[in-house]
């Protein structure tokens, strides 16, 4: 009885992180605020960071070109509503096993194999944000890999990545 407030939370939450994008169309302000929400909640589990929502933010400041956005615009068509299904059911599952977790009722083996769910579902997430790397990496020029260092800077966890890929590409220690 006691974990029926937090259950209710957490479905609540759940519930309201559902992809409400049509693939059709491209997405709205609205809807890039409530995919960098769910990137926020996923993104201490994930490995890789997320950088779609932040390039296409700051694409003035990235200087981004009509080729480019065009390319992101059809990768974010292509699989906006794959990535957020994925998400949504990552969160589900983290928060069903936590739940399954604190149950004395549930054994050791059960929980094993739900974490290799969640697992198989964060391969999933992560295929998806390689394709996108992919197009970042093949696309992005010196300058705007200069432009994104300048626009995450206010990150701490971006900036402190591209502050580490600086020293690795550099062969500097310091």
């Amino acid at each position: 009885m006691k974990y029926i407030g937090i259950i209710a939370a957490l479905f609540f939450i759940c519930t309201t992180l559902q992809a409400k994008h049509n693939s059709d169309h491209p997405l709205s302000a609205e809807d890039w605020k409530e995919v960098l929400g769910k990137v926020t909640l996923l993104e201490d589990a994930g490995l890789m960071p997320t950088l779609l929502p932040v390039i296409m933010r700051n694409r003035d400041a990235l200087a981004l070109t009509e080729e480019q956005l065009n390319v992101f615009r059809v990768w974010r068509k292509n699989n906006y509503t794959a990535m957020v299904n994925v998400m949504n059911g990552i969160i589900e599952k983290m928060v069903q096993f936590r739940v399954e977790a604190l149950s004395p009722d549930v054994t050791n083996s059960h929980l094993l194999s739900f974490q290799s769910e969640i697992h198989n579902q964060q391969r999933q997430l992560l295929k998806i944000k390689l394709s996108c790397r992919e197009l970042v990496m093949t696309t992005f020029t010196d300058e705007q890999w200069e432009n994104f260092a300048f626009v995450v800077a206010d990150n701490p966890k971006l900036a402190s990545l591209v502050s580490q890929m600086n020293i690795i590409n550099t062969g500097h220690t310091h």
